[in-house]
């Protein structure tokens, strides 16, 4: 009987370890979307890694707050068997208008600690203005470098990572 319950808790634990999801955006080749514009213009940064093998999503948030950048993120985690078809339809939902009604839902969304999702630098684009002409506003473009710490979460593991990315900040009405 002992060494049953022993057996029993040796594949629990051996069981557990193996969900856990090890997840690099170096290594593990993700595939990278990034959304700066939605229908009527610039909008707040949103970037996606998928982890197609791992059925995992990182997003993150860039916006801009009394002059400062600010980056959250959250750890998407699908069902095991969901394909990058599937996850990029749920990408387009959350940027978009909802254009596929039937897509799988994370089975876990974890949320990022706020020390670990950090912008290092940021300064404008030479020269980049972007015009938004229905509305009449003009935009500065600025180019960003982001850190994200090593996270560790329930069911994942997320190697840090630093990127260049990109976001608007609204500058006014255009001239």
């Amino acid at each position: 009987m002992k060494s049953l319950l022993l057996f029993s808790v040796c594949v629990l634990i051996v069981s557990s370890l193996a969900s856990a999801r090890d997840l690099d955006v170096a290594g593990d080749k993700a595939t990278k979307k990034e959304i700066r514009y939605n229908q009527i213009g610039p909008r707040d940064t949103i970037i996606f890694y998928t982890f197609e093998n791992d059925a995992a999503v990182l997003k993150l948030n860039i916006t801009e707050q009394g002059g400062k950048f600010v980056l959250r993120g959250s750890m998407n985690l699908f069902a095991e068997g969901t394909n990058a078809e599937q996850m990029g339809k749920w990408i387009n939902n959350q940027h978009s208008c909802g254009l596929f009604p039937e897509v799988p839902e994370p089975k876990a969304c974890v949320v990022l600690p706020a020390d670990s999702c950090i912008v290092l630098e940021s300064k404008i684009k030479d020269g980049k203005k972007i015009g938004n002409e229905p509305i009449g506003d003009t935009f500065d473009d600025y180019a960003l470098k982001i850190k994200l710490a090593d996270i560790e979460g329930k069911g994942f593991k997320l190697k840090g990572f630093i990127a260049d990315t990109s976001a608007f900040v609204k500058a006014g009405p255009a001239a």
